[in-house]
């Protein structure tokens, strides 16, 4: 008869800790849902505007694209880009800093309300996240010292090129060089930059802005842009789906495209006057309807 009780005991313990653990699971999953939610990114301008605050992804290790200033404050083209934009919605701006890595899986997570990122717009990405139209141009260069003979494509397997390991520029540069051209691989574009200096390399391929990393180092006199090898259009993104955050972004870039205002951030931060930029690109959809 004890055994009995016991096992009846047991039982009724088993079911009601079963049941605890399935109301635990269920509160926790709403507590999940929950927090995603008020993570998630708001989702249209009028959101934005309610909330007082957009946050925007920005890098800041790409100067001058984006960057940290020695007072601790950010700056750069893309900085100033995103505060035109929270100056036109009347909010306050609450930056993140993003990484090349952490970038889109912030804005798919809903971290950030959109991105404003230096970012190659690629087929690839855009079956992942929404682009809008280009905002800026990274013309893909060849740097080199001033008595390296380079013109153009042919020219390179003469000599030691250096490029960033997994940037968009390697593959650009193993598809133009010539098949007997040494190529030498850095992890990113300071130490690109640095082995031209240093003399571990003839030229490097990369961005047009390697010039103002060369200019602050001081050895401008003897270094300079050889030739452009590529366009290298840059994006604005937003989740997929966020269709009224994109007609605006897009809109933002026509208005302020037409106005100067654009153009002239450029040519602050760049010191080159912006590129044409397309509003269509093969493999790419801008609208968000396709």
């Amino acid at each position: 008869m004890n055994n009995n009780k016991t096992t009846r005991g047991k039982d009724m313990f088993n079911s009601s800790f079963a049941r605890s653990k399935a109301s635990l699971g269920f509160a926790l999953g709403l507590l999940a849902s929950v927090c995603i939610a008020t993570a998630a990114g708001a989702a249209t301008p009028e959101e934005i505007k309610a909330k007082g605050t957009v946050t925007i992804g920005v890098q800041m290790d790409q100067f001058p694209w984006g960057f940290i200033d020695e007072n601790g404050k950010n700056g750069g083209y893309d900085v100033d880009v995103a505060d035109l934009i929270a100056k036109e919605l009347g909010v306050q701006i609450k930056f993140e800093r993003i990484t090349g890595q952490n970038r889109i899986p912030l804005l798919t997570n809903g971290m950030v309300d959109f991105l404003v990122p230096s970012m190659t717009i690629t087929p690839e990405r855009a079956k992942v996240i929404q682009f809008a139209i280009p905002y800026s141009s990274n013309d893909i260069t060849v740097w080199g010292k001033n008595d390296v003979d380079i013109k153009g494509n042919d020219d390179l397997g003469k000599y030691i090129i250096g490029v960033n390991r997994g940037s968009v520029f390697e593959p650009v540069l193993k598809k133009v060089a010539p098949a007997n051209t040494q190529i030498k691989r850095f992890d990113d574009d300071a130490t690109t930059v640095q082995a031209l200096l240093s003399g571990q390399v003839d030229a490097i391929l990369g961005s047009v802005t390697y010039g103002l990393v060369i200019d602050k180092t001081g050895n401008s006199g003897n270094y300079g842009r050889k030739y452009k090898v590529a366009d290298n259009f840059q994006a604005m993104a937003v989740r997929k789906g966020d269709q009224e955050m994109l007609d605006y972004l897009n809109d933002f870039v026509t208005r302020h495209t037409a106005d100067g205002s654009l153009d002239g951030l450029y040519k602050k931060w760049i010191g080159v006057d912006r590129a044409k930029l397309p509003t269509t690109l093969d493999g790419v959809d801008f609208t968000g309807k396709n």
